[in-house]
């Protein structure tokens, strides 16, 4: 049986997972797969990866654990009505 194929959906919802360094190897193999085949998926990836660096730069104190979990859902929704 072959692996699924993520799709540019799919692959946005789980771009902050994998950003941040939660998903297991198979998920992660499954994104980087997508991002070898998806040159709109590979620019956001990036986008969203230089962005992260420049929040973490920029802000000498974590970010409360409500805060993050309010920005990912709010990006969440933002995704969900691009696709």
């Amino acid at each position: 049986m072959g692996a699924s194929v993520l799709d540019c959906r799919e692959f946005a919802q789980r771009l902050w997972t994998f950003l941040d360094g939660e998903l297991d190897d198979g998920a992660c193999q499954e994104l980087r797969a997508h991002l070898e085949r998806c040159p709109e998926c590979w620019a956001h990836y990036r986008f969203e990866g230089v962005l992260r660096d420049f929040v973490r730069r920029c802000c000498q104190e974590p970010a409360p654990e409500i805060v993050r979990r309010r920005v990912i859902r709010f990006i969440a929704r933002l995704t969900a009505r691009e696709g």
